[in-house]
């Protein structure tokens, strides 16, 4: 029944007078009547802790530590608890959900945005809170009715939104109150328990810790004044303060003395008044009884801007020590500096980590950052702070088995179900399995992935049955093989790993679309988590978790399935037997999923504390930093993130809706939060800002800074930077020796900067020597100086590993040899390590290149066997004809890309249009040149029409080039056969000579060599070169202007189907190629050569004689001869070429494996000028010469 106030300062000892009474009442009775302690729910762990650690309790029944909400359940257990079924927040989001979708045709302003994501969280909060504030779905709807009065006739929106709220809340209220408890309806419960509670009646009673209270809290302070035997309330308020009395607006202390002022109107309501009123005014705090600093601080913080009382000025070093101030250069830099400061508080004065704390007022800014520094520095710490279950593999699993089935098994849902492990097979699941280990078990699946990125398979391709048999081909044109041994395991691991993920999803979809209500499609569910062992996984994990020394994960592991269970519970319970749609379903335990938020335990006695501001609350903490205090985060700027904006706010309060303080409050009250902050530790407090973010902008310090400069001038600001400086004192460099593997990292940065010239200290040459000679980091130290040595460069391999790399006899490709020229490096991971990219199921420009290729030669090939002449081939008949021949090599493409969707089938038509319009104009060709087809698609090599060109290597070794000529086609000239080689190009593609020399564009030169070479055994007679030829397969876009005739059409349209190459530099060869050169002068539209009046050749033209030809066979030989030798000496520099803009790093797939940067030392392209026609020429005949005295030298 009596009622006592203690008030007084932050520090002054008012929790200590609580604890100290009910410890006395222990001693002197420890059975006695109940001692009740109520604090806020976030700070029962660390009171209670704090209770029975003092060294006159041990242990006690009598004494208990309790929240509003434990207290009554603890009433309701004696009670006889209730009929109704408890609900927590993600119950009732579960229920908003559903509510929602049920109304959403009544609702107007909501309607279009009730799924979005973080909608129901705000709906949820908004309603918690009215219900807080005792507001019912009348009392709403009478409030509602004066808000349109205010309004009057205007903003329509905003009635509708208030409507539909009012809609919403009405239903919600009535559903909680019909059939469910939750936190804010066992508030109520208890207000109307206390007076028959037993409880409560015999027992004392403290609360302590609470800055406000809601008003219904206030109903159970109230019952617990009128019934409890004696109640006492700890605020935290400058005086006392009484029934009626309103505080000044700007007071520090505003909301206690504001709660002091409400609750003295409960004392005279109840009538167990006066109260008694204990002001704890001490001369000096207890708390600051060894800091005159801090005491200062406190003492003097209400003082206003401008006016900061006192200047303080220390007396000595050690209490210089009691306050400190640093600007880091940015948030990390601000992290690390605070680890570094613990590790040598712990190291030096012998600070336990658990009389540590962390505070910042926005945790997202810093979590991950402390987080990193802490692990780093060896540092146990907890974060204070409750944590989402989104990221654990059994909510991913879930949410991710909902999605596969419900949408049709595409790729991203079906592979996070595998990343989770719980689609591996569990212990003996399959003796294959068995014989698996976890590494290999997670490989098998990475190699399903790759193939079903591979080939693209999705949808029913998982459920059907069929077994999956693609295979990757060479070739669209040859006909598919049976599959080898290698091919046939490969494709049987692929099925077993495909049944591991496939077998339970689809037990799970056939159970989910057989049942049709809630409570059948949450048995669904849950067979699938007994199906893949999710119970003895989550176990296992716990187990691995703790046996590793992570009791944070371990934890998390221990309560997600429980959190999990009570989440299916409530769903059952809401709408057990109500039928809904998968969907629907699937979007209700979304929402479930996203409310659960798992609250741990500290996991261990002595660790650092890291918590929020507004939140944590701790009764011992000696060394406490602040973080972040920059302006507009300390005090931090009210945010409108809710469902109701500030101004709608105001116009609820004004019709007398009682509500939360709105913004400007709020806002007001950052200062006694920050005063209350200032106030935790005992000893030392540290403040904190950044001078920039993550993005380099700067950031401006709080006005607290300002503040606590203008109260203790004196006070020296330290630098906080990311690394040590040679600019700092040795002291300050010695202040980043605190931890030794961050040591040694700063070491490397110093030893780098010392190598480029700059001076470094005698401390850092001290900490290499300690380094060096001590045996723990004598490896670290190695691997530290060989990075630091480290250049970006390959030495040559040794002959050995060559020789096992590519072996005596090395058989190549001219690309091969072309890409080794681009960039050696590249040439060994791709052809020695047998490095690729992972193929994805997707039409990319070598696949079109491809299909161009082996639809055209297909289509040349049938005209031979049917015996057609090309020449007199019809438009229609072509287009017919390479219309059959793409239908016929699209289902080889890429998996059947072209026939997967309605878009590729789309591409596929355009791709006819394009091949078509290519066999068109080539026709025109057929028509104007005597040249034609005299081989397609010759292989030339082993089991090749032709043989290959063979090169015995200086080194002793041998090479053959091996390959596949696109078209060669031959014409009957006075001199003889004349041979040339056709390429289709999917893009524009010239034969550069500069390209030539260099040895990048040496293939179809090297084509021309074989077939020139073995013409004689392969047509019957010698030939002689005619030319190389480029043809571009496309369907140009031409630019149509008035008076252009159809005859300007075509030849504006053979222009862009023009082929570029060189040519024999024979106006006879050059005109057997273009009809209409004959007997005339011009520029031909099908050959690059123009003819001038007198017979020559034009400058443009691409021609070369027939000694040139020669002389770039041979060049192109000796090239080729070079490049062998290179490779089989081992020879790997990382030497990306560079010509102008275009450089061999472009569009190269290692970039990530070599880490090439020209900005980095020793990482320089190699450079390749760009030369004319005439030097090259030059250059050749110069070589040629060269080698032709070298051949006689020898």
């Amino acid at each position: 029944m009596p009622v006592r106030f203690i008030t007084g300062r932050a520090g002054s000892g008012k929790s200590k007078l609580c604890m100290d009474e009910i410890i006395e009442n222990l001693k002197q009775r420890p059975e006695g009547p109940p001692l009740i302690l109520i604090v806020p729910e976030q700070a029962t762990f660390q009171t209670e802790l704090a209770l029975v650690d003092h060294p006159d309790v041990g242990g006690t029944i009598r004494a208990q530590v309790l929240s509003f909400r434990r207290l009554a359940w603890r009433v309701m257990q004696e009670r006889g608890g209730t009929a109704r079924q408890p609900i927590d927040d993600v119950g009732k989001k579960l229920l908003l959900h559903k509510l929602l979708h049920k109304r959403k045709g009544d609702l107007r302003f909501y309607r279009s945005v009730y799924e979005q994501t973080g909608f129901v969280d705000r709906l949820n909060d908004l309603f918690a809170e009215w219900r807080r504030y005792c507001v019912t779905g009348e009392s709403l709807h009478e409030h509602v009715d004066r808000y349109d009065d205010f309004l009057g006739s205007k903003k329509q929106l905003l009635r509708d939104k208030m409507r539909d709220l009012q809609l919403i809340y009405g239903a919600f209220e009535h559903e909680i109150s019909l059939r469910y408890l939750d936190g804010e309806g066992t508030l109520a419960k208890l207000a109307e328990e206390l007076g028959q509670s037993s409880l409560v009646r015999d027992a004392q009673i403290w609360i302590d810790g609470f800055h406000g209270f809601t008003p219904q809290e206030l109903m159970v302070v109230k019952g617990l004044f009128e019934h409890g035997a004696g109640t006492t309330v700890s605020l935290c308020v400058n005086r006392p303060y009484y029934a009626g009395e309103i505080p000044d607006e700007l007071d520090l202390f505003h909301p206690t003395a504001r709660t002091m002022a409400q609750l003295q109107e409960l004392v005279d309501a109840v009538g167990v008044g006066p109260a008694e009123t204990v002001a704890v005014q001490p001369v000096l705090s207890p708390r600051f009884a060894a800091s005159p600093m801090l005491a200062h601080l406190e003492n003097s913080f209400e003082q206003r801007i401008g006016r900061y009382g006192s200047p303080y000025l220390p007396a000595g070093p050690g209490e210089r020590e009691q306050l400190s101030l640093y600007a880091a250069v940015n948030r990390r830099a601000e992290a690390e500096g605070v680890a570094r400061e613990m590790t040598r508080l712990a190291r030096e004065q012998g600070v336990r980590w658990r009389d540590m704390a962390v505070m910042v007022r926005n945790m997202a800014d810093y979590e991950d950052l402390l987080e990193t520094a802490f692990t780093d520095y060896g540092i146990p710490h907890f974060f204070d702070q409750k944590r989402t279950v989104l990221h654990h593999p059994l909510a991913e699993f879930i949410r991710s088995a909902l999605e596969t089935v419900l949408h049709n098994w595409g790729y991203d849902a079906v592979f996070r179900c595998v990343k989770t492990d719980l689609l591996l097979p569990w212990n003996g699941d399959t003796e294959e399995a068995a014989a698996k280990t976890l590494t290999e078990q997670r490989a098998a699946m990475d190699r399903l992935e790759n193939y079903v990125l591979s080939y693209g398979i999705q949808g029913n391709r998982w459920t059907d049955g069929k077994p999956w048999t693609h295979r990757s081909r060479t070739s669209l044109e040859d006909e598919e093989t049976a599959a080898n041994e290698a091919e046939e395991l490969y494709l049987q691991e692929i099925q077993q790993t495909r049944e591991w993920v496939a077998e339970p999803l689809l037990r799970f979809q056939k159970n989910l679309k057989r049942a049709k209500t809630v409570q059948s499609r949450t048995q669904a569910l849950y067979e699938l988590l007994e199906d893949v062992h999710a119970p003895e996984r989550l176990e296992q994990w716990y187990a691995e978790a703790a046996a590793d020394g992570r009791p944070e994960k371990a934890r998390e592991h221990s309560q997600i399935w429980g959190s999990l269970m009570d989440l299916l519970d409530q769903l059952v319970e809401l709408m057990g037997e109500e039928e809904i749609s998968a969907e629907l379903y699937g979007e209700l335990l979304e929402t479930g999923l996203e409310s659960i938020k798992l609250g741990l335990v500290p996991p261990a006695l002595d660790q650092v504390l890291v918590g929020s501001m507004d939140r944590t609350r701790s009764m011992k903490i000696r060394y406490a930093f602040i973080l972040g205090v920059s302006d507009g985060v300390i005090p931090a700027s009210p945010t409108e993130d809710g469902v109701l904006a500030e101004a709608e706010r105001e116009l609820l309060l004004q019709t007398g809706l009682p509500m939360a303080d709105g913004n400007r409050r709020r806002l007001l009250d950052e200062s006694f939060l920050i005063y209350s902050s200032l106030a935790v530790p005992s000893r030392r407090l540290s403040l904190s800002y950044p001078l920039a973010d993550e993005e380099g902008k700067s950031l401006l310090p709080s006005e607290l800074i300002r503040q606590v400069k203008g109260l203790f001038p004196e006070l020296r600001e330290v630098q906080w930077m990311g690394e040590p400086s040679p600019l700092m004192s040795a002291e300050e460099q010695l202040s980043y020796m605190q931890n030794p593997s961050r040591a040694m990292s700063y070491l490397g940065v110093q030893l780098k900067q010392w190598m480029r010239g700059a001076a470094i200290g005698d401390l850092w040459w001290g900490t290499y020597n300690y380094f060096a000679g001590e045996p723990e980091w004598k490896g670290s130290m190695n691997r530290l100086v060989q990075g630091l040595l480290y250049a970006n460069r390959e030495d040559k391999l040794p002959r050995e590993t060559s020789r096992l790399l590519y072996g005596r006899h090395l058989r190549a490709s001219v690309s091969r040899m072309e890409r080794y020229v681009a960039c050696p490096f590249a040439h060994f991971l791709t052809h020695g390590l047998k490095l690729k990219e992972r193929r994805v199921f997707r039409l990319e420009a070598p696949d079109i290149g491809q299909l161009f290729h082996g639809a055209l030669n297909l289509f040349v090939r049938g005209l031979q066997e049917d015996k057609v002449d090309w020449a007199s081939l019809s438009t229609e008949e072509t287009y017919r004809r390479t219309s059959d021949v793409v239908d016929r090599l699209a289902p080889r493409l890429q998996g059947e890309i072209l026939l997967s969707s309605k878009r590729y089938r789309y591409i596929s038509h355009k791709l006819k249009q394009v091949v078509g319009k290519a066999a068109v104009m080539l026709g025109e060709h057929a028509k104007r040149s005597r040249f034609s087809p005299v081989g397609l698609e010759i292989d030339f090599g082993p089991g090749g029409m032709l043989p290959s060109l063979t090169f015995q290597l200086d080194n002793g070794c041998t090479m053959e080039i091996i390959g596949r000529i696109d078209r060669v086609d031959q014409a009957q000239g006075d001199s003889g056969l004349l041979l040339r080689v056709i390429d289709y190009k999917s893009s524009p593609t010239a034969l550069d000579l500069s390209s030539v020399y260099y040895g990048l564009s040496l293939q179809m030169l090297t084509y021309l060599d074989v077939i020139l070479t073995h013409a004689p055994q392969w047509l019957g007679m010698s030939a002689t070169p005619a030319g190389v030829l480029y043809f571009h397969v496309h369907n140009p876009l031409l630019q149509f202007t008035n008076g252009m005739t159809v005859q300007d059409v075509e030849k504006e349209l053979r222009k862009r189907y023009k082929m570029k190459g060189l040519l024999m530099a024979d106006p006879e060869v050059v005109k057997m190629m273009d009809s209409d050169l004959a007997g005339a002068a011009g520029h031909s539209q099908l050959v690059p050569a123009a003819l001038s009046k007198d017979g020559g050749f034009y400058k443009s033209s691409s021609v070369a004689s027939e000694e040139q030809w020669d002389t770039l066979r041979g060049y192109v030989r000796d090239r080729i001869r070079d490049i062998g030798t290179e490779i089989t000496e081992g020879r790997v520099d990382i030497t990306p070429y560079r010509t102008g803009n275009k450089t061999a790093c472009q569009h190269c797939s290692y970039k990530a494996v070599c880490q090439f940067d020209p900005a980095l030392d020793g990482n320089e392209p190699k450079h390749l000028a760009k030369i004319g026609r005439d030097r090259v020429w030059a250059e050749l005949t110069r070589k040629e010469t060269g080698s032709g005295e070298e051949e006689q030298n020898r």
